[in-house]
């Protein structure tokens, strides 16, 4: 890849989904906006671009990162079972930022470990361009270890742009990561305290 990365309209521009998933399927990295944060991306089969984002963050190759998918049908086909928790439930609270740790499927590359961390996202253009894309993307935070993320497209690209594919600028829900609870125990655990509020008790989640 030569130069920077081009920056291109909102995600719900037809133009710039058609570029960010062309730039997905052909194996490339591509900075998405999300319902949380501004995420660095690739396709879940795609790890060479996985460990490309890796190489960015300047975190360790075997670092492992959440899932984004279209719907609970495209999740269905990624988990062996969604643990301690209820698929019923996270029917009804997804698309949300709301992130769970739930036993992986034999459809995952072998890099994604016995668990799996997942969502489907509250932005709808989003979930249309992870649909066409046909399967779950990659997606963390822009930023390298140990720093804040980035929150501007034009400043992703002053950082990044010769490491990455593509950028799609704004239309974010939000500026808070993701709410991560672990369904894979005995017992729902919050590992990550977000912009989503999980119940606690019960195990379910409120709105």
């Amino acid at each position: 890849m030569a130069g920077r990365a081009p920056i291109v309209g909102a995600i719900d521009d037809p133009r710039s989904a058609e570029l960010a998933c062309d730039a997905l399927v052909r194996g490339g990295v591509v900075v998405l906006p999300t319902d949380t944060l501004y995420g660095l991306s690739a396709r879940l089969s795609a790890e060479d671009a996985v460990r490309r984002i890796s190489a960015i963050k300047r975190a360790p190759n075997d670092r492992r990162y959440i899932l984004l998918a279209s719907s609970i049908d495209m999740v269905d086909g990624i988990v062996r079972s969604y643990g301690c928790g209820s698929r019923e439930v996270l029917a009804a609270a997804w698309p949300a930022p709301l992130s769970v740790i739930v036993p992986a499927g034999p459809a995952c590359p072998a890099w994604v470990g016995p668990t799996v961390a997942i969502r489907v996202p509250a932005l709808a253009p989003l979930r249309a361009l992870i649909e066409r894309v046909g399967e779950p993307i990659v997606s963390t935070s822009v930023n390298r270890a140990g720093s804040e993320p980035l929150d501007d497209a034009h400043e992703i690209r002053h950082e990044m742009g010769g490491e990455v594919d593509l950028i799609v600028s704004g239309l974010m829900d939000g500026r808070t990561a993701s709410t991560i609870v672990d369904l894979s125990g005995k017992a729902p655990r919050v590992v990550r305290r977000g912009s989503y509020a999980w119940a606690a008790g019960d195990g379910k989640p409120s709105k």
